[in-house]
């Protein structure tokens, strides 16, 4: 219980004047009368120690007035107070002083306690919903700070304070609140780096890679002295930057991009995988020319046209382009031994193997117009409209061989006309294969 009463004043600063004016009076008195020494140092000595006690004596004990009501407490415990944040609350202790009003209205109240530890929970809540629960220190400390003064409650019925205030969530609340702390704070840093990774994605992709010529001024830009390293990444920086715009690399850079590079020791590494739209530098522009020919893929004038450029090139001297050729759009593998692109023995198609120009079996057939061959017209349609002589296998009867492939040679390849061929029945090297 805490007791607070009155004090009356003590009236000690007249008492200690009064003796020092003595001590001066007796002084003053001796000097002027010539007294003894003795005589008026004694009375100017007992004002001074007089004077000396009278300023340090303790004052009277404060008296209590009867007319105040004694401080009364109580206490609160384990009251859930609402926070910033919903759904978590605080958990609010607290020791609650009080007493009564004296009024004149003479209105009493059962529970004056009550009424009290109301008025103190009202100041409480009014700090705790404003303050975020994961701060409880330091919401504790601006508790016991608003709460130590004294205040009345609102029917002015009781006055009331509040000290040893204890403030805490519960153990759930606080492992949620420092998840949800830690995933936000993971979050926060993601999405920095998210903006980050998308600067540098627009950096590279609007800027750096915009062109291959930006893109190499980008490298040279950050390897100054790095010249000659810049120049032979020109082909790469090329790549970078079709792949980058989703386009097919600049035919400017085709050189660049699909030329084999040597190693230090000699050898010669492949080159960079061909692009399914383009091919190698030799395929590409055949591909070109057979698409701007507009023979459907696969068709019997289509394989004739691929034949004769492979043939043309075997010509030419170029065994590896006509071998490409057979191997991209025929699916044909030629003998490395046989540049020319013949075939092999096994070949249906090539000479001296079962069912090739010399074999007795089922082949191709020349013949003269108006003759049949196998029970059909020699003079068929054909892409090359009439010549005068017509190539057939059973497979495909009636169609001609081209105008400018005609021969003078009154033989067959794989049969005999006119009582046998002069070359033992056998059909000479043509320039063209019997498969076109």
């Amino acid at each position: 219980m805490i007791v607070r009463g009155r004090t009356k004043g003590t009236g000690k600063g007249p008492l200690v004047a009064l003796a020092l004016a003595a001590g001066v009076a007796t002084v003053v008195l001796g000097v002027a009368g010539k007294w003894p020494a003795w005589l008026w140092a004694v009375p100017l000595g007992l004002a001074l120690v007089l004077a000396m006690l009278l300023a340090t004596a303790r004052p009277p004990a404060q008296a209590v007035d009867p007319d105040d009501p004694p401080w009364e407490e109580t206490r609160v415990i384990g009251v859930a107070l609402p926070s910033r944040v919903p759904d978590y609350d605080f958990l609010f202790s607290a020791t609650v002083w009080w007493r009564p009003i004296r009024n004149s209205t003479g209105l009493l109240h059962a529970d004056p306690a009550g009424l009290a530890a109301e008025a103190v929970l009202a100041r409480a809540r009014a700090v705790t919903e404003r303050a975020h629960p994961d701060h409880p220190d330091l919401v504790l400390h601006r508790l016991n700070a608003v709460l130590g003064t004294q205040g009345t409650d609102e029917s002015m019925l009781v006055e009331a304070m509040g000290g040893r205030v204890e403030l805490r969530l519960s153990e759930e609340d606080r492992s949620r609140l420092g998840r949800l702390s830690e995933v936000r704070k993971t979050g926060e840093v993601w999405e920095h780096e998210r903006r980050q990774e998308q600067s540098k994605r627009a950096y590279l992709g609007e800027d750096v890679l915009r062109t291959p010529g930006s893109a190499a001024v980008w490298w040279l830009a950050r390897h100054e002295d790095r010249i000659q390293e810049t120049v032979d990444l020109l082909g790469p920086l090329a790549q970078l930057s079709a792949a980058a715009n989703d386009a097919p690399v600049d035919e400017l850079y085709h050189h660049l991009v699909y030329e084999q590079e040597s190693t230090p020791d000699g050898q010669t590494s492949p080159a960079p995988p061909t692009p399914p739209s383009r091919g190698p530098q030799f395929i590409g522009p055949v591909r070109d020319l057979l698409e701007d020919s507009g023979l459907a893929p696969d068709s019997p004038e289509w394989q004739v046209l691929v034949r004769r450029i492979a043939n043309a090139a075997a010509a030419a001297g170029r065994a590896d382009q006509a071998r490409a050729v057979r191997e991209h759009f025929l699916g044909e593998t030629d003998d490395p031994d046989d540049p020319t692109g013949a075939g092999s023995p096994g070949d249906p198609r090539s000479p001296g193997s079962p069912g090739g120009r010399d074999a007795t079996g089922p082949g191709v057939r020349w013949a003269k117009p108006g003759q049949d061959v196998n029970g059909h017209p020699a003079n068929g349609t054909s892409p090359y409209g009439d010549a005068p002589y017509a190539a057939t296998d059973g497979s495909n009867a009636g169609s001609t061989r081209a105008p400018d492939e005609q021969t003078d040679t009154p033989w067959t390849a794989g049969g005999h006309v006119n009582g046998g061929a002069p070359y033992g029945g056998h059909v000479p090297d043509h320039p063209f294969s019997s498969e076109d």
